[in-house]
C-alpha cells in the first residue's frame, strides 16, 4: 500500500454514523498530507492536527460520558498520537523533511489498527445504548 492511494474504504467503516464522517475527513487530510510538498507540508500537517484534535476529543467526549470501560487506555492512544504529531510538526518546522514524510507514511497503518481495535469496540458500544440515549448522540458529532 502507498501511502499517497490509500483512502476510504469498507474497511474503516464502523456503522456508527457520526464517527464514520470524522473518519472520512481524517482519511481524506492524511491522503493530503501524504501529497503535500515542502511548501504546503506545515499547512496540511497543520489542517490534520485540528481535526485530530476535535476528532479525539469527541471520541473521548463520548466514552467519558458513557463511562466506556477501556476509556483510559483508548484515551491514552489518542494522547500519545496527538502528542508525535506536535512534535513532528516542531521538526519539520525546524527543516526535517524527512520526519514528516515518515509520519505521512505511517499514519495511515496506525489508524488502521486503531478502527480495528479500539475504534469498532468504541462503535459497538455507542450504537449498543439504549434508544433514549442513542438519539442524542448522532445530533452531537
Amino acid at each position: 500500500m502507498t501511502t499517497a492511494a490509500w483512502g476510504w474504504s469498507d474497511r474503516l467503516v464502523s456503522k456508527f454514523e457520526p464517527m464514520d464522517e470524522t473518519h472520512q475527513e481524517f482519511v481524506s487530510l492524511c491522503a493530503a498530507l501524504a501529497l503535500a510538498d515542502d511548501e504546503s507540508f506545515l499547512q496540511s500537517l497543520d489542517a490534520l492536527i485540528v481535526h485530530t484534535e476535535q476528532h479525539f476529543e469527541q471520541e473521548n467526549l463520548w466514552m467519558r460520558e458513557h463511562s466506556f470501560p477501556p476509556l483510559g487506555c483508548h484515551q491514552k492512544e489518542h494522547d500519545a498520537v496527538l502528542e508525535l504529531m506536535q512534535e513532528v510538526r516542531r521538526s519539520v518546522a525546524a527543516g526535517d523533511t524527512e520526519l514528516g514524510a515518515r509520519l505521512a507514511e505511517e499514519l495511515p497503518h496506525w489508524f488502521e489498527h486503531h478502527v480495528d481495535s479500539m475504534d469498532n469496540m468504541l462503535a459497538r458500544f455507542m450504537l449498543n445504548l439504549s434508544d433514549e440515549v442513542a438519539p442524542s448522540l448522532t445530533q452531537s458529532a
